[in-house]
């Protein structure tokens, strides 16, 4: 070999040395930030886990709430229409008698009207 290429080969070997070195440094700094997002992403989870659970059970109870007031509601709704529907109901019987017996009066009344007429002919 030659003592230029002997030179040559020696170089790239000094670079190639360096190169790794400086890629291993990077990677093993890649690793230790990756690490550390990692427990950090952990961390976030446990504390969200910890601050969530018992806002849902919150909510929870506030939907369970609002669930009962809304199935009484719908409850007493129901009985204020079966309320207002026998109270009409009797309005109605009660008028149509009341309408049924004046109009037989008022009928026979008319007729008798009519009968006085005729007698005074």
């Amino acid at each position: 070999m030659t003592p230029v290429l002997e030179c040559v080969i020696a170089v790239f070997i000094i670079v190639l040395i360096i190169v790794l070195v400086v890629l291993t440094i990077y990677a093993v700094k890649f690793l230790e930030e990756t690490t550390k997002t990692i427990a950090s992403i952990r961390e976030v989870t446990i504390v969200a886990k910890q601050e969530l659970e018992p806002a849902l059970k919150s909510i929870n109870g506030v939907l369970n709430s609002v669930n009962e007031v809304t199935s009484a509601t719908n409850r007493n709704l129901a009985m204020i229409k079966k309320i207002v529907a026998t109270a009409i109901g009797a309005s109605v019987m009660a008028f149509s008698k009341v309408v049924a017996k004046e109009n037989g009066g008022f009928l026979n009344g008319l007729k008798s009207g009519f009968n006085l007429l005729k007698k005074r002919r």
